[in-house]
């Protein structure tokens, strides 16, 4: 046998035993576990509302009758179950239901998971439709079945949608058909059609640079080129192609959870996502196995231009909804995370620093990532609670509030 034989022999037995201890490291590893049981601990309902170009939304909502309802929106590739996981201690959803809120859980079109999944045959859809269609729908709907004005909670995506969605972002007919536009003499209708929101890790641009892995990127050589050559793709994959099919995520792991279990501690998703220090594995796991969801190559698109403008525009680049960030006047609290990828500078200076609400207020949560803003170890003693004081203070008549901006990591 040649010297080129032994090595390939060498390889071979290497490659095995890496397999063998993979396997071996695997199976040892603990089954992930839930608290399936702290899901019926209040009455749920499935509500469905409707947007103007024929979508049904389905949302869980948590029954309190006559409580102020709150209105929560996902992020990028998940869906609303991202505030409900089957873990008390980190379900956003629950803890303000036990609190007597009204809880609206939504999911954007094509997303949604068992009885809340929204079914969908045409992916041709940017965030635009998402803000100009599926906002709307959802808000009105709220607002009809309780009488009253919705305060909107937004992780990432979700709460860039309502950015939109407060600046105008809205549908005309051409030619029989939609066309996403902006109006700006909506803003003033929009501000008023909530109570107010929350935003969690949502960026108004990325002017000053991303945070975390984000910043990694930025700083690599052709980080421009490389981004403008995946746009490219992603547009051209799109004219035969348009759904990104990330449910397929939660399909694997529900076939092997221990796998699931392991790459929602070190994956390189779990990375992407949040900062893995901060997540436990269990509560991981639970959100792969149900809030990860299909997005469209449109709204990939939009989301990645920001790397290349770091100014947020609709989809065609027709209007700047960071430029026009001054027109939001309803009350808002910015939340982000010193390992945020969303870049706490953005959120801070284009979000907080840039709208005209007279009751607004920033913080920025240490060692906290992305999504772990909604689901990491200590939200229930840290950031729960200011959640439910900005929600308290804006449905309570006559409950003071005050201009706050905070920076819990960075004097």
């Amino acid at each position: 046998m040649g010297d080129s034989g032994k090595y390939a022999k060498y390889a071979v037995l290497a490659a095995s035993c890496a397999g063998a201890l993979a396997l071996w490291r695997l199976h040892e590893s603990p089954l992930p576990q839930e608290d399936l049981a702290c899901l019926d601990r209040m009455d749920t309902r499935v509500e469905t509302v409707h947007t103007d170009d024929g979508i049904t939304l389905k949302l869980k909502r948590y029954v309190n009758e006559g409580g102020q309802p709150v209105l929560l929106a996902h992020g990028f590739l998940g869906n609303g179950l991202e505030f409900d996981l089957p873990h008390r201690r980190h379900n956003l959803a629950l803890y303000l239901a036990e609190r007597g809120y009204d809880v609206w859980i939504s999911s954007f079109r094509g997303c949604g998971n068992g009885p809340y999944e929204c079914c969908i045959n045409d992916w041709g859809h940017s965030v635009d439709e998402l803000a100009a269609l599926d906002a709307p729908a959802l808000i009105d709907g709220v607002t009809r079945a309780t009488g009253k004005r919705p305060i909107w909670i937004g992780h990432s995506m979700g709460g860039m949608v309502l950015y939109m969605y407060l600046l105008g972002a809205t549908v005309e007919m051409t030619n029989g058909s939609f066309r996403v536009v902006v109006d700006p003499s909506l803003a003033n209708i929009r501000n008023a059609s909530i109570l107010g929101g929350i935003t969690i890790g949502s960026p108004p641009s990325l002017a000053y640079g991303g945070g975390d892995w984000i910043a990694k990127l930025q700083r690599l050589p052709f980080y421009e080129s490389q981004v403008g050559f995946l746009i490219r793709y992603l547009t051209f994959l799109g004219r035969f192609a348009p759904k990104l099919p990330n449910s397929r995520t939660r399909q694997l792991v529900t076939l092997f959870p221990r796998f699931g279990r392991i790459i929602a501690k070190r994956g390189p998703i779990a990375i992407g996502l949040y900062n893995p220090d901060n997540v436990d594995a269990d509560v991981g796991y639970s959100l792969l196995k149900w809030a990860a969801d299909n997005v469209t190559t449109g709204m990939t698109v939009q989301i990645l231009s920001l790397g290349l403008d770091p100014e947020y525009t609709d989809s065609r680049k027709e209007y700047g909804f960071t430029a026009n960030m001054h027109n939001i006047t309803a009350p808002l609290f910015f939340i982000t995370g010193t390992e945020d990828f969303a870049g706490a500078e953005n959120i801070r200076t284009d979000g907080y620093a840039k709208v005209s609400s007279d009751k607004r207020r920033f913080e920025n949560y240490a060692g906290y990532g992305h999504t772990d803003l909604v689901m990491g170890k200590r939200v229930y003693d840290e950031i729960y609670p200011d959640i439910l004081d900005w929600v308290e203070g804006l449905s309570r008549p006559g409950a003071p509030q005050t201009e706050s901006g905070h920076d819990t990591a960075i004097p």
